[in-house]
């Protein structure tokens, strides 16, 4: 059983979080609930055992940022809720190395999604040493690879809060998170796929450009064209004249 500790200065959501949520039967004991920082980190401080923190981030004494840089460097997972998304706070949780980011009012499965991705995480850091990775290898949700796969499999009709909301994190965080690890925003990694399935169908010429535009997420073909030549630098009809790519050509390897 993984011991939890529950920070918000609102006490009656503090205490709807400790009783109401089955914190047991995903493998967490809240072991304390406190309505500032500065009482949780004591109390961290004095308990070795806990293994997770999660905090509001606007509080008095110590808000939840300030914990969070705290405990940085001890290993404690520590998980965000906040009633904004604001980039900066993304940003902060990012920098504090805080493993998750959720939006007031929290739903159950995002609650719930959060501590099996969080109780995944931890089981692989507590195998024995001869069944385990190395601990800067050890498994954890990937959240660059989710986004990835999930634009792969939705490009045409996918969306940062549509992304968002099946990975339970904030808009602001998702959308931070991912720039950093991908180095590159939502929207442009899902113009590079938008981009190389176009180019595999451009190339077949029975296909007719409003149905390609369509088939990988535009409205019209005007738009379709513009996109092309922004990312390959010719149209798509001076592709199927023969002029040959002058940018981003190494996308032409990836088709089949």
């Amino acid at each position: 059983m993984y011991q939890i500790v529950i920070v918000d200065d609102e006490p009656r959501i503090c205490e709807g979080l400790v009783h109401l949520f089955p914190w047991e039967s995903l493998g967490f004991h809240v072991a304390g609930s406190f309505t500032n920082g500065r009482d949780a980190l004591a109390f961290v401080n004095e308990h070795p055992g806990v293994d997770v923190v999660m905090t509001d981030i606007e509080m008095p004494v110590m808000n939840g940022i300030e914990l969070s840089r705290q405990l940085r460097d001890q290993r404690i997972a520590v998980v965000f809720f906040s009633a904004y998304q604001d980039f900066e706070y993304a940003r902060s949780a990012i920098i504090n190395h805080v493993v998750d980011y959720l939006v007031k009012p929290m739903s159950y499965d995002a609650i719930s999604g959060c501590m099996k991705r969080l109780k995944a995480a931890l089981e692989a850091d507590r195998r024995p040493p001869e069944a385990s990775v190395q601990p800067d290898e050890r498994p954890a949700f990937d959240l660059e690879a989710f986004v990835k796969r999930y634009i792969e499999k939705n490009y045409r009709t996918a969306s940062l809060e549509e992304a968002a909301a099946l990975a339970h994190y904030s808009v602001a965080y998702l959308s931070t998170a991912f720039k950093q690890a991908a180095g590159m925003n939502f929207s442009d990694w899902l113009t590079r796929v938008r981009m190389q399935k176009s180019l595999a169908l451009i190339r077949n010429p029975k296909n007719k450009l409003y149905w390609i535009a369509e088939a990988v997420g535009y409205q019209n073909p005007k738009n379709l064209t513009r996109n092309f030549k922004d990312y390959y630098g010719i149209t798509p009809q001076e592709l199927r004249a023969g002029k040959p790519l002058l940018l981003h050509a190494e996308d032409a390897g990836d088709q089949p």
